[in-house]
Order: C-alpha cells, then structure tokens, then sequence
C-alpha cells in the first residue's frame, strides 16, 4: 500500500506558506445528499416534464422551465390557449420541484450544524485560500462564523431585497464557489448571494424560485465538458475557475475522488504553479489508491506537470468533530 500521512503531519510537510484547499462532496456528504436534485425533485418517470430533461440532454431546471415558457408562447400564437396555459402549468410545478428537492436534501437551519462549526472553522483556518465543487449551503454556513478569513467577494455589495451584491472582482476574496451555490442568483451577467430571511435561508431560497421565478446558478452537469460550457456562461464562474488555475503555493484536495467528470478541475490545478498536491482520501485502501492515483497520474501528464502529490487519511483532519485550538474558540466566542 502506498504511503499515506496524517492531516497535521500534511500541515507540517507543507511548512509556513499559505496553503489551498479544494472541497468535494465528501466534505458535505455528512449532512448533504449529494444525489442529483433532478433524481430528488419527485417527478415521475411518465411525466412528459421528467422526458423534456432527457430530450434537453439536461439537468438543468432552469433550462427546461424556459423551454417550457417558449413552447407556450408558440402555442398561443397558434391559437392552442389551453395547452398554453398547461406548459405554464407545468413550468411553475417545476420550479416547485426544484424547492422540493432543495427541502429533501439540506439541512433547513444553520442551528442544525452549529455545534459543529467551530470545528469546520479549525480545519479551514489553515488555509488561504477555499475553493469548493459544492452548491450546497454548509460552506457558507461556516464562513458566516469566521467573516474575516472567509470571504466571499460579495462583501463590497449593497443589501437589497433580500440579497446582497453584486459579486465584485476587486473585493477580498478567499472562498471560490466553483461549480456556483444554491444561495448564488444571476442579477443579469453578474451575480448576487441570497441571504436568510426570517424563517431561515432555504425559504428564502424557495421564494426566490417560486415567487420571483428566479433559480441559483449551479452546475449539475454530469460530464467535465458540459460543466466547463456552463462555467464559460458565467462571469462569476469564469473568474473563479481563473482563480483555480493560478494557485500558487502547497494545494490540499478534501472530499473528493479525481473522477473524469471533473478532469477541467485537474487541469487547471496540474497547469498551475502549485509545489505539490496534498490528496485527502476518505478510508484508504490499496485498491482507492491504486485508482487515484492512476487518475492523477494521467492528469499530471496532460499538462506537462512535475507536481508531486501525497496521500492523506480525511479522517485525520477531524473537519466536523475538531475541537478548535484555545486561540480559534476565543475568536468565535467574540
């Protein structure tokens, strides 16, 4: 079996630079279903909206719900109002599915996690820079904890109808949301962050997809070229996915597994000028290594890399039950 070290002792080989973290599924996986929202939205599979995914070649809710408001607007010029007005129908039943699926899968309260946030903050404090694959809303849960050293780029916005932004370039920056957020809404091309209302963020979130008809920017595509064509269709997207491409410095990789549908993460992280690739894997086996590291072996020889990388046990790291150094727990507590 292939050597595989401890997260501190990662830390330590890594020495005093700033480091970089990527964040997977598996960072989630503790208390977010990462199945497909479509698989979770409750539609069956005779039903004719369930097919238009399929046609579409999509995942995309949003996608589907304009081709579903196209179609009605061809059906009235036709003069067919009653099958019109069921297209509409269908629309708006598929935006709540999207609100369903969104409630089957998250957690609906920040409270539900917050014993072990101070934890999550410990783990993340060792790193500059925070680069995540996940839509979910637990990174942002946790940043709202240590504000500081979490930033998110929205922080130069202005708070108005219950979001906050637009993102800006110029502003301190530290978490990138590659593959966007269910609390991430396009405002034209730039894009603004959701924030909790009253009853809580997931409400929030699910009127802003029923009532002002408006869906989160995330990408749920199933292969590495599709995720790319939504990553290019987005600014915000764009510049993190630039950002990820030149990461400098130790780069620690957490919850993930290196599968092809994310070879243009791997891409961009072999051709950047990283010193060396610290690999989180959850339960190492001879056979996961084995498979891993063949993975990244054919990444790092499509870009022409000499980055070393190293294997490190994800338990160790104790991202959701640390309990955080005496300096990091009287910083919270302020």
């Amino acid at each position: 079996m292939q050597k595989v070290i401890s997260f501190d002792d990662a830390l330590k080989a890594a020495g005093s630079k700033d480091c970089s973290l990527l964040l997977g599924n598996g960072f989630s996986a503790r208390y977010f279903s990462y199945h497909s929202l479509l698989d979770k939205a409750d539609l069956k599979p005779d039903d004719p909206v369930r097919a238009l995914f399929d046609r579409l070649k999509t995942v995309d809710f949003e996608r589907v719900v304009k081709a579903l408001e196209g179609a009605s607007e061809v059906e009235l010029a036709y003069g067919n109002k009653e099958h019109a007005e069921g297209l509409i129908k269908d629309a708006n039943r598929l935006r709540e599915a999207l609100v369903h699926a969104i409630r089957g899968t998250h957690p609906t309260h920040r409270e539900e996690i917050e014993g072990v946030i101070p934890s999550c903050v410990a783990f993340l404090d060792s790193f500059d820079e925070v680069f995540t694959l996940n839509y979910d809303l637990l990174l942002n849960w946790v940043s709202l904890s240590d504000e500081a050293h979490l930033t998110d780029g929205f922080g130069l916005g202005e708070r108005r109808n219950g979001f906050l932004g637009p993102f800006k370039i110029g502003a301190h920056c530290k978490v990138y949301n590659l593959h966007g957020g269910l609390h991430l809404f396009r405002n034209g091309v730039e894009v603004d962050k959701r924030i909790a209302g009253a009853s809580g963020i997931i409400d929030a979130i699910a009127q802003t997809i029923t009532a002002s008809k408006r869906f989160p920017l995330y990408v749920a595509e199933g292969t590495s070229a599709a995720k790319m064509q939504r990553i290019k269709a987005s600014n915000y997207l764009s510049h993190c996915y630039e950002k990820l491409g030149a990461s400098m410095g130790p780069f620690f990789v957490f919850g993930h597994s290196a599968d092809p549908n994310d070879a243009h993460i791997y891409s961009a992280l072999f051709r950047s000028k990283i010193t060396h690739l610290y690999f989180c894997i959850y339960q190492p086996t001879d056979e996961k290594l084995k498979s891993v590291s063949g993975e990244l072996a054919r990444y790092k020889e499509r870009a022409g890399s000499k980055v070393d990388y190293t294997f490190v046990d994800s338990e160790s790291a104790h991202v959701w039950d640390r309990a955080p150094p005496k300096e990091q727990a009287a910083k919270l507590a302020r």
